[in-house]
């Protein structure tokens, strides 16, 4: 059996979560635990003003819904004026996103922190992302996790989420595995398929105890289920090692498949690998060519590589060492160590296309493939 190699895991990448302007009020799950009864009644001025805010703020919300930005604005801002904190927070977004208004980060970034100190909880996480990414405003880690926390210990999976991230990648805070590890697990418990793919990482590449392949799957699995890309890349990968599941190359292709089709390169060029080795799905040269090619057009390497192998071969296309020079040279140019020994030996002796060397055996190709996927998985 041909080994399934040169397949590489999605890496958790920076990330940081904004919840929407979509809903004026948080999902549930990110909405703050309910605060105790008051003992005494507000005054019956400061109801009003109250009830005059949250019928203001809903007839944003439905401005917002058809897209009138600029009216929705309008009634924002005298809101925001008062210290609203919610219509300060979506004036951020809206200033953020240039919806209705020329995108301000250094603007939105005040209106954040404005809805932040007044104890809005997606503001607190939105300001903390500002802080965190240096976007508007001065990068500060450590404050920035100061802001998530708030967020998070108040229930808001995004917040969460980022404070997680900040312990897994040390900024801000001291590198702390088993805090991400407790971050990821509240917010992947509410759901938010970022947290999901990135507690399975952890699992998938800790030390120790807490390595598991099991309860990898089981959160790639999850996010996967929500399309997120770099999870269904994942599962698919695991599926194919026979990692946390049996070995199933059907399921595997199954995955590969679904993040493929949503664009993603390093499941495209998984993908034309199965087809080339007729694992998972009958063997089809042409079919491996075609996701070959779509991964290499977006500047994956491996995929570019490949795309030399085939041209040089003519498998699946008709032989062309020029086009298959071509390939090799921009795999090169990405970082594809063979590829660079390639382009070393073709610069080194010119020869005509009678003379030109033949593509690795295929038990050299496995090889290679093996070797590349271990150092793309460190």
């Amino acid at each position: 059996m041909n080994t399934i190699s040169r397949i590489s895991l999605s890496l958790l990448a920076m990330a940081f979560l904004f919840p929407g302007t979509q809903g004026l009020a948080a999902p549930e799950t990110d909405k703050a635990p309910a605060p105790a009864p008051a003992a005494d009644a507000a005054p019956a001025g400061r109801q009003d003003a109250e009830a005059d805010a949250g019928a203001a703020l809903k007839e944003v919300q439905a401005l917002l819904d058809k897209k009138e930005y600029a009216q929705a604005l309008k009634k924002l801002t005298p809101l925001a004026d008062k210290g609203n904190a919610e219509a300060l927070y979506v004036l951020g977004r809206l200033t953020l996103d240039g919806k209705g208004v020329k995108p301000s980060p250094q603007k939105a970034a005040q209106f954040f922190r404005k809805a932040a100190e007044a104890g809005d909880i997606g503001a607190q996480n939105a300001w903390g992302t500002m802080l965190a990414t240096g976007k508007g405003v001065k990068r500060n880690y450590p404050e920035a996790c100061r802001w998530f926390r708030k967020a998070a210990e108040q229930g808001l999976a995004m917040a969460q989420y980022n404070l997680g991230y900040q312990y897994a990648s040390g900024r801000g805070v001291k590198k702390d595995e088993k805090a991400a590890e407790d971050w990821f697990s509240r917010a992947a418990n509410q759901g938010l398929a970022d947290a999901q793919f990135s507690l399975g990482y952890i699992y998938l590449n800790a030390q120790g105890d807490m390595q598991s392949d099991t309860r990898a799957v089981h959160w790639f699995e999850k996010a996967a289920q929500q399309d997120h890309v770099k999870a269904q890349n994942n599962l698919a990968f695991m599926y194919a090692e026979g990692r946390g599941y049996a070995q199933d190359p059907q399921k595997a292709v199954y995955w590969f498949s679904r993040a493929a089709e949503q664009g993603y390169p390093e499941a495209q060029y998984s993908l034309g690998l199965m087809y080339e080795q007729g694992r998972g799905v009958p063997q089809d040269y042409n079919k491996a060519v075609e996701w070959y090619r779509k991964a290499a057009e977006q500047n994956e390497p491996a995929a570019q590589y490949s795309m030399g192998l085939m041209y040089e071969q003519g498998t699946g296309v008709t032989r062309d060492l020029s086009e298959a020079a071509r390939w090799y040279r921009l795999a090169a140019k990405n970082g594809d160590q063979d590829a660079k020994a390639v382009v070393r030996s073709l610069d080194r002796k010119p020869v005509t296309p009678a003379k030109a060397a033949s593509a690795p055996s295929d038990k050299k190709k496995a090889d290679r493939k093996k070797g590349k996927n271990s150092k793309k998985n460190q």
